[in-house]
């Protein structure tokens, strides 16, 4: 497994990826207002992750296959952590945000977890700044790792 800096032609792999994950481990979370909004909003607009003007955008892959993505913005917020449902549970998605993490000088890192991950995150030293909110139906719970 390498992990490597997206390209231009992973757009389309990325996306099914997202939308596969997305499909089991998110939208189940969302009324339908937050599912469609989601699939309206955050599915397209995965393409602005590809300007490496503000992202750093990593992807898992092995044997030519996708098994992850994550997306760094500004060298502080965490946008996308993504792994295939295939290589979920093995430890994927901590390397894949160690990577970043290690990546950025950034002292604190954000995010807008999504509910199923909050576990995930909480494990790997983010601690939520506060409640589970909601944007649009889209649920969330705002988190931050203070790097030392």
């Amino acid at each position: 497994m390498e992990i490597q800096k997206v390209i231009p032609t992973d757009l389309d792999t990325v996306t099914a990826l997202v939308k596969e994950v997305s499909e089991v481990d998110v939208l189940p979370w969302f009324n339908s207002q937050g599912q469609e909004e989601y699939k309206g909003r955050v599915l397209p607009d995965l393409a602005t992750t590809f300007d490496e003007g503000r992202f750093l955008s990593i992807k898992a892959v092995s044997d030519g296959k996708l098994l992850g993505f994550a997306a760094l913005r500004d060298g502080n917020y965490l946008t996308h952590l993504f792994v295939s449902q295939s290589s979920q549970g093995v430890g994927l998605g901590r390397e894949l945000l160690r990577f970043l993490l290690n990546a950025t000088e950034a002292k604190e890192v954000s995010l807008r977890s999504s509910i199923n991950a909050v576990g995930f995150y909480e494990r790997n030293g983010f601690m939520a700044t506060g409640e589970e909110a909601e944007f649009n139906g889209i649920r969330f719970v705002p988190m931050t790792l203070v790097q030392s």
